[in-house]
Formats: structure tokens, C-alpha cells, sequence
């Protein structure tokens, strides 16, 4: 297993492409949605990783900073066949790290709440909201979890 953190002037064209494919595989292929997932951020996120035999297992993004002060993370992923595994944990424990200061805020698909509780995240409000069709709730992670 290898980590992998990268902003987008720093991965070469078949890193790239493998993000890229990874993303349309889950979101597009795998969740049905049709949207447009090149939604000109990337050039501003870092890019956090985990490969396994060389594919990508589980990826995320880190939005810039907000006005705020605040961060977001998106684009979270565990390819299909790398589910089970623990991959989604490590993902998720490299991100925050990457993320540095500031509370942390992702849009957390309903049936992967109680994941990201176990992470120390918590819902700002009781509203459910869908996007691309997939039930979601707003989440926060006030403080640094002192045992990532």
C-alpha cells in the first residue's frame, strides 16, 4: 500500500488519467450519475490517494480554503473491488491530516454517516438533501481528532 498527496502541477498524465477514471467509474458509471465531475477545482485541490498493486483504492480531494477558514473534502471514494478493506479509514485519517487547520466539512451520503461519526464528524442539521438522485447530509469536523 502506498500513500500518495499530491496537488494537481505534481501528478503526471497517468496518475491523472487514473484519477480521472477512478472518479467516472464510482460516481458516473457505478452511482448512475450523470454530472459533470471536471468541475474546474481540481487545479486548486490537493489530492490524496491510497494505491494498492499500483491502482488507486480509495481517493479524496481537499478543497482550498474557505473565506470562513474552513475546508472541504469531496470527491471521496473507494474503488469496488478495495471495499471491505479499510481502505475508505486510511483515505480518510491521510485527508484530515493533509487538510491541516480549520474545521473540516463534506456532504456525506446517508448509507456512509455512521463512517464518518466514527471519524468524529457531525451532522450540522437534521436536513437530508439529494444530489445527482443520493441522499446526503451536511457534516462537520469541528476539531482535530488527536488520535489521527
Amino acid at each position: 500500500m502506498k500513500i500518495l498527496i499530491r496537488k494537481w502541477n505534481e501528478m503526471d498524465n497517468d496518475l491523472l488519467y487514473d484519477v480521472m477514471r477512478v472518479r467516472q467509474e464510482v460516481f458516473v458509471v457505478e452511482q448512475d450519475c450523470a454530472f459533470l465531475d471536471l468541475d474546474g477545482l481540481d487545479r486548486e485541490c490537493i489530492h490524496v490517494m491510497v494505491l494498492e498493486d499500483r491502482k488507486i483504492a480509495a481517493y479524496a480531494r481537499i478543497l482550498p480554503y474557505d473565506t470562513d477558514g474552513s475546508r472541504s473534502i469531496g470527491r471521496i471514494l473507494t474503488a469496488g473491488s478495495f471495499r471491505g478493506k479499510g481502505y475508505g479509514r486510511i483515505l480518510m485519517e491521510e485527508a484530515l491530516k493533509a487538510a491541516g487547520k480549520g474545521p473540516i466539512r463534506i456532504g456525506a451520503q446517508v448509507q456512509a454517516m455512521g463512517f464518518y461519526l466514527s471519524l468524529g464528524f457531525k451532522r450540522t442539521d437534521d436536513e437530508e438533501y439529494l444530489e445527482d438522485g443520493i441522499p446526503h447530509v451536511k457534516m462537520i469536523l469541528e476539531g482535530k481528532n488527536e488520535e489521527l
